[in-house]
Order: C-alpha cells, then structure tokens, then sequence
C-alpha cells in the first residue's frame, strides 16, 4: 500500500513538474495575434516617431510605405522565431540607434538604465515580465546568431573595460581619452582628477571621445567639463514632437513642458523640417554648466583657460553627441574630426512600449533633435569646428599653428 500512495505521489508530483515547464514556454502566436502586434507597432510609431523623413532622404521612400510588404512577411512567419526575427528587421530599417525591438534578455538593463515613472510601468507590468522570460529562453534554444551577439559583446566589453586613458602628448599637451559614458569607476574618476591637478600646466587639451556611443549625459557634465570650467558656459536645444497620447502622457511624466509649436522662437529654423505639419509640439532644452557643479571648488579657483579640442567621428552617439552639442553651442571646446558625428544627442530617454500578444518591448524616441539651422541631428550630427583626418594631424596643428587646415 506504501509502494502505491508513493507511486501515486509520484506520478502526481510529476504532472505538476511537467504542467509548470508547459506554463513556462513560449506558446506560438496565432497568423492573427502576429497582424495584431504589426500593426499595434505601426500605429504607436505613427503616432509618436518623428524621424521618418530620415529614412525617406537616404532610400526615397516612405517607411510607412513598407506596411503591406513587411505585413505579408508577418502573415508568412511560420513560427514565433520568423515573427521575432521579421519585427526586429522591420524595425531594425529605420537604423536609429534610440528605436530598435528590445532584447528580451536586456529588459532587465532597461528596468535598470530607465527611471522615469512611465518607462518603469511599461517594463515592470507582469505581462511582458513573465512573457520576455519566456522569449529569452525560446531565443536561447532557438536563435544562435542571438548567441553570437552577446559572446561578440561580451568580447567587446572586455576590450573596453579600461575606459578612461589619459596622457601628457610630448610635455606638451594634455589627452584624455573616454570609450564611453556608461559609468565611470572609482578609477576613472581617480584618472581624470589626476590630470585636472596638473591641467593648467599645459596650454592646450585634447578631449577624444572617437567611437563613444554615448551613456548618461552627467558623467561628461559632472567630471569632464564642470571641475575646470572658467566661467557659465550655456547650450540650448530644441526637439519637435507629434500629438500621440504615449509622448503626451511620457513628457507630462517627466516634467518637461510641451509647447505649442506656433510659439516655436525662431521659424526660421522649421523652414528646414520635411512635413512640419506633422509636428504639434516642441521642446527647449537648456543647458548650463559653471565651476563646481560637482565639486567644492575654492574661491580662488580659476578653471582652465588654454584651448580645447573635443575630437570626435561618426561613431558619436547620444550622450556623447550630447557632449559634442554642447561643446559647438556653447563655445567650450572646438568640436574636431574628419566628418559629422553620429546624431540624437538632443532630449530625453526614448518611450517603451508592449504589443499587446508576444508581450514584446519596443524602444523609440519621440521627438525630432534639431540642429541650429533646423537640419536633423539624429541625420547629421553635430558639423566641425575644424577639419583633422587625425589625432596626429591635430598634434601637428597645435604645434604649429602656421599649419593650413581648413574650417568649416
């Protein structure tokens, strides 16, 4: 009788095994629910994406153009993984660093990275929570370039650990190089305030920010430009924004005042925006930065008054464009390079949104970045205070200044 009750207990307690692992994989999505969660995608962006024109300049077509070719795909999928893979593509097109298909396995490093009250509400809902686990352990199974991606991140992270080097080029001019604005270490701060201790010996001060992708705008404010600013310097942006409820109810979250967009200050600058009827609202974003905003500087203090150059190329995104913006606007620095950086440096964090049947995340910015003359940062970054093919080219040049290089 013994043997039968533990049997039978047995049996039991493996139905239950088997009923949770059911429960925890990812249950196919219907041709319906895929259409559903395509179009839920198209009429969010439509609503709230402003940098559709950037993808019309570079291929001459309307990105909304594409619904019924990528809508076929959607119906075609054969499987969650096609779908996965259809809707990241589609999105993926528009080739904006800010909007992208979120990876189910980096939800977490968006719960963390995003604070504000309606981003955190998106990302901690249940639904999507449970769902993402779900996806991150279909993808792992099923996906290997998914793989590859994070072993080829893993590996680029390693070689970029050692974030911060700083340098005395010849004795003559101070170099500071940052990979990225992500987070600074207790070591890297060390670095830069061992330079800024010795700063006022040298004339001249490369800053090489070459490749950064950007972090969070206060690590540059806070322990790159505040300790050894001489005066206020001051920056102002603007962004336009579309009408949708996500933008409106995202700002209103934030603080941030949308204005009415026939009380912009300057038309001039709406001249240059392709379809400026689509836009409603605007943003100013003000920027000012003086001695000591981290630091307790004494009253003697004076900052550094040699010359700055802020070397930059394409590879210089968000934040670190944010940097670049600030340096041309506000005089700082002269912003160096052999081309533009890379744009959308201009406003706040991107809004997140769930489709309603896969529980898939989808990151996008909501406002256009305008440059001074109404061009789109997030399409032409941030334009040259003086050409340099390279840092040598820029050694050269602040040696000799008799050197002929051209402004632009």
């Amino acid at each position: 009788m013994r043997r039968i009750i533990s049997l039978i207990l047995l049996i039991f307690l493996l139905s239950l095994s088997i009923g949770c692992s059911r429960d925890e994989k990812l249950k196919e999505l219907s041709k319906e629910e895929k259409v559903e969660d395509f179009n839920y995608y198209i009429n969010t962006m439509k609503e709230n994406y402003c940098n559709f024109d950037v993808f019309y300049n570079k291929y001459k077509t309307e990105y909304l153009d594409l619904y019924e070719v990528l809508k076929k795909e959607i119906e075609n999928s054969n499987n969650n993984q096609e779908f996965y893979d259809i809707m990241n593509a589609s999105i993926s097109l528009l080739q904006d660093g800010h909007t992208n298909l979120i990876p189910p396995d980096k939800i977490d490093w968006c719960r963390s990275t995003y604070k504000s009250d309606y981003q955190l509400n998106v990302l901690n809902d249940k639904d999507l929570v449970d769902k993402n686990k779900k996806w991150e352990n279909y993808l792992a199974q099923n996906n290997n370039l998914q793989s590859l991606d994070k072993k080829v991140n893993e590996k680029i992270y390693e070689n970029n650990k050692d974030n911060i080097q700083t340098n005395i080029i010849d004795n003559e001019i101070a170099y500071l190089k940052v990979n990225n604005f992500t987070e600074f270490s207790d070591e890297d701060i060390s670095k830069i305030n061992k330079l800024y201790k010795e700063i006022n010996k040298y004339n001249d001060y490369i800053i090489d920010i070459r490749g950064n992708g950007g972090g969070n705008n206060q690590l540059w404010i806070n322990h790159i430009v505040s300790p050894i600013i001489n005066k206020t310097y001051e920056s102002t942006t603007y962004a336009l924004h579309k009408d949708g409820k996500i933008t409106k109810d995202y700002y209103a979250k934030r603080g941030i005042d949308l204005k009415e967009i026939n009380k912009f200050p300057d038309k001039d600058i709406l001249e240059k925006v392709k379809n400026i009827e689509d836009y409603k609202y605007y943003t100013e974003y003000k920027l000012n930065i003086y001695n000591g905003n981290m630091y307790k500087i004494k009253q003697d203090e004076k900052g550094y008054s040699g010359n700055i150059y802020l070397l930059v190329d394409r590879g210089v995104f968000s934040s670190s464009e944010g940097f670049a913006i600030f340096c041309k606007d506000s005089g700082w620095a002269k912003v160096v390079g052999n081309e533009n950086t890379g744009g959308d440096g201009v406003g706040i964090d991107p809004i997140v949104f769930k489709l309603p049947n896969s529980g898939l995340a989808v990151r996008s910015t909501a406002e256009k970045g305008l440059n001074k003359d109404g061009s789109s940062n997030l399409e032409n970054g941030t334009s040259l205070d003086l050409y340099m093919n390279s840092l040598d080219d820029l050694i050269k040049y602040i040696k000799n200044s008799n050197l002929n290089f051209s402004y632009n």
